[in-house]
């Protein structure tokens, strides 16, 4: 466990370093800032839409920095020969992982922290009430950050960069539609189409990002049932699991030299 939170301590500071990281948070800014732009130009909705748009600007920065930044994490310290050392000193390649996984984790976290703070005070301003559904709402993009992390890590170990983008650039769309291929299943007219038929199946095997989707409850004052946030929980740990123990496997028989 120590050589976990050492390579976890160790990667949160080389990915504070990273200028990337900088350039998210401005454009996560700039989209919270946006938000108020959108809100101004409705007078009875102006706190609803700055919300909106303010919990949208926070997911995708969480987005963003989970799958460019993480798409690197295993790559640099491949082309600079430095997992050579690491892995010559009593770490096993599961335990360079989870640090990897951990340390990017946590400048998600710090971030996240940081852009909900300038939100608040937004929304503040705005007489919109910060209550607990306002954590919720993030929540639910923490969940989410964490399965594209192990999503990354997975492909960030069998392919380059670009690839890695791509890949987990797609799940991450994919996992967002699988409730419309659901939905259109239950369309009679719908559910003899191929692109349902098909979409359908795909689904089985994507984890879906919607259940984690809370960013209107604390527009709309909508409560989350407790079953709700439990069953997300489990569901995220689940396919987090699964991706790690992938992402895992492989590592473990990929040659370095």
């Amino acid at each position: 466990m120590k050589s976990v939170s050492i390579i976890a301590v160790n990667t949160f500071r080389e990915v504070i370093r990273d200028r990337i990281l900088y350039g998210i948070i401005v454009f996560a800014l700039l989209l919270i800032s946006l938000s108020v732009v959108l809100g101004g130009l409705s007078f009875t909705e102006q706190a609803k839409i700055s919300a909106d748009f303010g919990f949208a600007g926070i997911q995708i920065g969480a987005s963003i920095l989970s799958i460019f930044v993480g798409s690197t994490l295993v790559a640099k310290e491949i082309e600079k020969q430095t997992i050579l050392t690491l892995l010559a000193r009593p770490i096993s390649r599961t335990q360079f992982l989870m640090g990897k996984f951990f340390g990017l984790f946590l400048v998600i976290i710090t971030v996240m922290a940081g852009l909900a703070a300038v939100l608040a005070l937004l929304l503040i301003y705005l007489r919109l009430k910060v209550d607990g559904l306002f954590f919720i709402a993030l929540y639910g993009v923490v969940l989410e950050s964490l399965i594209l992390v192990s999503i990354t890590l997975m492909f960030g170990v069998i392919s380059r960069p670009v690839m890695t983008v791509i890949f987990a650039s797609s799940l991450f769309l994919i996992g967002h539609w699988v409730s419309s291929f659901e939905g259109l299943m239950k369309i009679k007219a719908m559910a003899t189409e191929p692109i349902a038929i098909y979409g359908s199946k795909i689904a089985k095997f994507v984890p879906n990002l919607e259940r984690f989707n809370w960013r209107s409850a604390p527009v709309y004052s909508t409560p989350v049932p407790a079953e709700d946030l439990l069953y997300a929980t489990l569901y995220a740990a689940g396919w987090v699991l699964v991706f790690l123990a992938l992402t895992s496997f492989a590592f473990r028989r990929r040659d370095f030299v």
